[in-house]
């Protein structure tokens, strides 16, 4: 038998996911590059990583070399990310973000972080503070890593 505690958690939680992946969407067009949401999403691996192959992304984004090749490749012609032979295997690329792709991630959750503020402003103290507290458990519960790759 499904708790009803639970099934209304994550009503709540499909509903406000559905608010802040809106959000999310909007913010991405507030860097100083227009980028789709896939385009932006491997910017932001490529951002938390020293250096990243090609391969490693396809993995992580769940599609395939060729694919996260063209993001690459898109990416670097709007000068957010390079790509070299990786020197631990000549047939890898490595993908690293340049400081005008950082400056685009940057831009990107800032917009992001004042939107979720603005709502966030509208809701009491209390209602604020449980929602950290959720969220967090929420987090722990789905063992989030930051941006695993």
């Amino acid at each position: 038998m499904v708790d009803p505690t639970r099934a209304e958690a994550a009503d709540a939680l499909v509903t406000a996911s559905a608010a802040l992946l809106a959000i999310a969407i909007r913010s991405v067009a507030a860097g100083a590059v227009p980028l789709t949401v896939a385009q932006h999403r491997v910017l932001v691996l490529v951002e938390s990583h020293r250096a990243v192959t090609v391969n490693e992304l396809a993995e992580h984004l769940g599609v395939d070399q060729s694919n996260a090749s063209r993001h690459c490749s898109r990416l670097a012609s709007l000068g957010l990310v390079t790509r070299t032979r990786a020197r631990h295997d000549g047939r890898a690329v490595d993908v690293r973000v340049t400081p005008s792709g950082r400056r685009q991630v940057r831009a990107v959750r800032a917009a992001r972080r004042l939107e979720i503020r603005q709502v966030l402003d509208r809701m009491s103290d209390r209602s604020v503070r449980e929602s950290v507290r959720g969220f967090t458990a929420f987090d722990e519960a789905a063992a989030h890593a930051p941006v695993p790759i």
